[in-house]
């Protein structure tokens, strides 16, 4: 006969003051849950204390598409690209060779500032 597994006693006191349940749901309902736990980023016991008015509601997922979105608009206005020589395809300056590049570039050219050249 195999032998009951042993738990610490601190493992017995978490599993009393933290019960699990378990709940069967439709496909749809699951899909609909998993889509707003990804989107959310909380997890599905935040979702369910929420929803009881447990917990107040979390900010983490606004605070990861604020993060997001200010990052996309960054991007959009400093990226630097250019096509490739051979293809055409966008190349994006993101080496430091290709910044040093850039900048000798730029030297040599006479690059200014708009009120440097008055």
């Amino acid at each position: 006969m195999k032998k009951k597994r042993h738990y610490p006693p601190s493992r017995l006191r978490y599993e009393q003051a933290n019960p699990t349940i378990s709940v069967r749901v439709s496909r749809q309902l699951h899909e609909r849950l998993k889509s707003l736990k990804e989107k959310s980023g909380k997890s599905v016991g935040d979702v369910v204390r929420e929803a009881l008015g447990v917990q107040e509601k979390s900010l983490k997922g606004i605070y990861r598409r604020g993060y997001n979105k200010g990052w996309t608009d960054a991007e959009q206005r400093y990226r630097v690209d250019y096509p490739c020589s051979r293809c055409g395809g966008t190349l994006t300056i993101d080496s430091d060779e290709e910044k040093q590049a850039a900048a000798m570039y730029m030297r040599e050219q006479e690059w200014c500032h708009g009120r440097c050249i008055r």
